[in-house]
């Protein structure tokens, strides 16, 4: 095969990597159609209208080509960059061949492909004479990625097409970007470019909060933000309905603290620790502090049985009716009769 002919080339802005081409002259083997084409040239390439330079990272090509392989997804040859294109025409894109293999010769990097029938005849019959790859490459221009590769005749025709095209989202006019983004008429492209790194930052705050309502709801990893809405609203409660059942369970709460206060009363009372008439009095200590109340009845002495004993030496004297009289009636009248 004869040193490469480059023709005009392109690349196109991307977050990772951008994408460009370049055409190099098939040339046919016994008047058959190659079974082995060269994609990429050795060493540092530059298009014919001085883009690039750009260089093969032949290992990660390699282990792209290799990884999608094992995926069933293979370079496409076809014609005149159709496939690239076919979202903006709507026109069918049909193959003329797959890249079955790459090599590395020389530190160029080739395929192997496999014809259509179709498509060796034409270029048997010289109708195209261009294999033309399209590849991805960073900004400092390692290429690591063919994306595919077609047959052309007018490489610059495409070139010019294809420039319109990042990873299948078509260019617009930086001041078709301005309004959308909520810039001024004056906004430069540094101005573009932040506005896009604050959206883009946004979405990746979106998608932290979703993963955060995700794990909250216990819905799957991949349940959408319609799904995870859905389950919230399943789980809630009218604020009505909120309001009765909370109130009914402060009379609940109530009314056992009041049935508790009672017993603790009644125990205190019966042991002799503080009379009936103070019931009222404790009941107060006992709703602002049980556990003071308890505290205090535990140490207290018991000072109801002697009460109560006067209560009933009173009752059985009263009035000279009931066997005479109590003791401080009978001292008072002892000492009436001394004097």
């Amino acid at each position: 095969m004869n040193s490469p002919n480059l023709s005009r080339a392109m690349n196109t802005a991307a977050v990772a990597t951008s994408r460009a081409a370049c055409s190099m002259r098939l040339e046919l083997v016994d008047g058959k159609a190659p079974e082995w084409v060269q994609l990429l040239p050795a060493g540092t390439f530059r298009g014919r209208d001085g883009r690039g330079p750009w260089f093969a990272d032949i290992p990660a090509i390699l282990d792209a080509f290799a990884s999608d392989q094992r995926a069933g997804i293979e370079p496409v040859f076809d014609y005149d960059h159709q496939t690239m294109l076919v979202q903006q025409t709507g026109q069918k894109a049909p193959a003329a061949g797959w890249v079955k293999e790459l090599q590395e010769r020389n530190e160029e990097v080739w395929g192997r492909v496999e014809w259509t029938a179709a498509a060796a005849e034409r270029i048997e019959k010289k109708e195209w004479r261009y294999s033309s790859p399209v590849f991805d490459f960073h900004p400092n221009g390692r290429v690591v990625f063919i994306v595919s590769v077609g047959l052309n005749n007018t490489p610059n025709l495409f070139l010019r097409a294809l420039n319109a095209l990042t990873h299948g989202v078509t260019n617009v006019d930086l001041n078709e970007l301005l309004e959308p983004l909520g810039l001024p008429a004056t906004a430069d492209k540094t101005a573009v470019l932040e506005a896009i790194k604050v959206l883009k930052a946004s979405g990746t705050d979106l998608q932290t909060a979703l993963n955060s309502l995700r794990q909250a709801t216990g819905a799957d990893a991949t349940a959408t933000l319609q799904t995870v809405a859905n389950s919230v609203l399943t789980g809630f409660v009218p604020k009505a309905e909120y309001e009765r059942v909370a109130n009914a369970l402060a009379q609940q709460q109530a009314g056992a603290k009041d049935s508790e206060i009672d017993q603790v009363l009644d125990a205190a009372i019966q042991a002799g620790k503080i009379a009936p008439a103070s019931r009222g009095y404790f009941r107060a200590q006992c709703a602002a502090d049980m556990t003071a109340f308890r505290q205090f009845v535990a140490s207290a002495p018991v000072i109801a049985a002697a009460a109560d004993a006067q209560r009933a030496a009173n009752a059985k004297g009263d009035n000279g009716h009931h066997g005479g009289d109590n003791s401080l009636i009978a001292d008072a009248k002892a000492r009436a009769a001394q004097k």
